[in-house]
């Protein structure tokens, strides 16, 4: 059996229901093997569908719960998303880009990217592009392809001149 991402459609949260009954009764889990466990990325929206927070778990109830208890934001959460995936890595990946793409008000995490990458110099650029494009916003691949496009205003050190021995004339 092939395990898909699925993913249910916005619906109206219910802050005051207990925290299991959140995806009850409409939002079914996939038709995955009991065994799997749940990858979850949710989604939370104000009144005028603005991200709030954009989260991952592999307990939903559980993790829902601390934010009712804990997050400032859950007061204003009035609708909520969320997409099941077949592992830990995929949410992952899902989850950093949907902050990235939405920019959540009061998530922290992925909002700017990472201040510092590793970046191959040696080998394929396009490694190095994609590490680019995970890693940066598009307005810092943008203003960098700018720059790159400019190499004379960037200009190299000197090298040393060629080393000889101490009799040579020259």
């Amino acid at each position: 059996m092939t395990l898909r991402v699925t993913h249910f459609p916005l619906r109206a949260l219910d802050r005051a229901a207990p925290t299991k009954r959140f995806l009850a009764p409409e939002a079914k889990r996939p038709e995955w093997p009991g065994s799997h466990k749940f990858h979850y990325v949710y989604r939370f929206y104000d009144s005028d569908l603005q991200p709030l927070y954009i989260g991952l778990t592999s307990g939903c109830a559980s993790r829902w719960d601390q934010h009712r208890k804990q997050s400032e934001w859950w007061p204003l959460a009035k609708y909520v998303a969320v997409s099941f995936y077949p592992s830990y890595k995929d949410i992952q990946v899902a989850e950093k880009a949907a902050i990235r793409n939405e920019k959540p008000r009061y998530n922290k995490q992925f909002v700017r990217g990472p201040a510092n990458t590793s970046l191959p110099l040696h080998g394929s650029a396009e490694a190095a592009a994609a590490r680019l494009f995970r890693d940066a916003s598009r307005e810092f691949i943008h203003e960098l392809a700018q720059l790159l496009a400019q190499p004379d205003r960037f200009p190299q050190p000197a090298p040393p001149p060629p080393a000889r021995f101490a009799d040579d004339a020259n």
